[in-house]
């Protein structure tokens, strides 16, 4: 087990990739097994209720905005909120809105299309006007009424969007205070998530879930992924077996630390620290390690990565259709049969749906996103990827406003959104 060295950034970058296919596998996993009807599985059933899939997704968004500035950190009085913005919005909002589309007309052609086969099929409810503006303004989170309702999914958006605009502020202190900015950002979640138990304690789930889920509630995961990018780049090349070991030790007593519920009955957010450690350790291996970079730059895992964003933003409907298919139309009973037809068939349909997205909808928006200007300084020649590594170096992704892409694997392209 050897460390990698800091110059092979090729596979460090598609590894980022294999990091967010490992993102959309988890939650791909919990969902299917959920419309499997939560068959009990040794180890398996335990590993995929702990949903744990949001939190990696801001653990690793956080890491791949800072990933610029943790490798330069001059840079950080280079930031400018505006391309920063512009870009983001160009690269997730249109593929985010085809979902929703999706998401509202797959019923309804699904009922045409059992009447014309001569089938009994109810016409299903319409969204309201007020669900749909929700979600197209990414509100949906600050309404219990709306903020599961299009797409169960699709709440993440919201928390996204609102990370999206917390990270100028970040930057804006961590240019003046550095890592203690970072710091400080931790103990904001804290504070508020503090505040959130103490007065929303006895208030509805939907109520205390998405105050605690908001931006502010996960700034410590985000902040996290931050300091990931800082160690990951400041620890290669020194990184031995025993070191990697003790990160390895490290990440399962975090783990056993954020799913046991003896340590739940408190006011910090023991879960979050507990999963920011995990994946923090795990994007600092990734980093530094050999073996374990190698492993999520494989080919095949950092292709899935490249089009998790479209894939996630369409799996639960799919995954959800293509259950109610096998029940109803073959007669698969809940239990492990119908979860393994949803972990092979129904993966292939989400494949298919979301490799549709993906070409007609977001590799698009990725060009578009390409086409804005950037107000940075060029980039000092020590950072430049190697020629033919990528279309761009990985220390512009998140300086020109593409924070959370990073260049796609001998392709020069940009993966999707975290």
């Amino acid at each position: 087990m050897t460390s990698a060295p800091a110059g092979e950034r090729t596979e460090r970058i598609a590894a980022i990739d294999g990091l967010r296919a490992l993102a959309f596998l988890l939650v791909f996993a919990f969902h299917s097994w959920q419309f499997a009807g939560t068959p009990d599985i040794p180890v398996i059933s335990t590993v995929v209720a702990q949903n744990i899939r949001p939190d990696f997704f801001v653990v690793l968004t956080g890491f791949v905005l800072f990933l610029p500035f943790a490798r330069d950190p001059s840079r950080l009085g280079r930031f400018r909120a505006g391309p920063y913005l512009n870009r983001r919005l160009r690269r997730i909002v249109l593929p985010y809105y085809a979902a929703l589309a999706y998401a509202i007309l797959l019923p309804q052609t699904l009922v045409l299309l059992m009447k014309l086969l001569g089938r009994e099929a109810s016409w299903q409810p319409w969204p309201s006007v007020g669900d749909v503006l929700s979600h197209v303004t990414f509100t949906h989170m600050f309404f219990p009424q709306y903020w599961s309702t299009i797409n169960g999914s699709l709440w993440t958006m919201a928390l996204e969007m609102q990370l999206y605009l917390l990270f100028p502020l970040v930057m804006l202190a961590a240019a003046r205070w550095g890592l203690r900015a970072i710091v400080g950002a931790i103990v904001v979640s804290v504070l508020f998530r503090i505040g959130v138990d103490l007065f929303l304690g006895d208030a509805d789930f939907s109520v205390v879930f998405l105050w605690a889920a908001s931006g502010l509630g996960r700034l410590t995961e985000f902040a996290f992924g931050m300091l990931a990018a800082v160690v990951g780049f400041r620890v290669a090349g020194r990184v031995r077996p025993p070191h990697a070991l003790a990160v390895l030790a490290v990440m399962v007593a975090a783990y056993f630390v954020a799913t046991e519920p003896f340590f739940r009955g408190t006011v910090l957010p023991i879960r979050d620290f507990g999963l920011s450690v995990l994946f923090g350790g795990l994007i600092v291996l990734v980093l530094t390690v050999r073996p374990f970079g190698a492993a999520f730059a494989w080919r095949p895992v950092s292709w899935l990565g490249y089009r998790s964003y479209s894939l996630f933003l369409i799996h639960q409907p799919t995954l959800w259709y293509a259950s109610e298919f096998l029940q109803k139309f073959l007669r698969v009973p809940e239990g492990v049969l119908l979860l393994i037809l949803l972990w092979t068939v129904g993966f292939a349909a989400v494949l298919g749906v979301g490799l549709l997205l993906f070409v007609t909808v977001e590799r698009p928006c990725i060009t578009w996103a390409k086409r804005v200007p950037s107000s940075r300084a060029p980039a000092p020649a020590s950072v430049v990827e190697a020629p033919g590594a990528a279309e761009a170096p990985v220390t512009d992704t998140a300086a020109d406003g593409d924070a959370g892409d990073a260049p796609r694997p001998a392709e020069g392209e940009r993966p999707p959104s975290a």
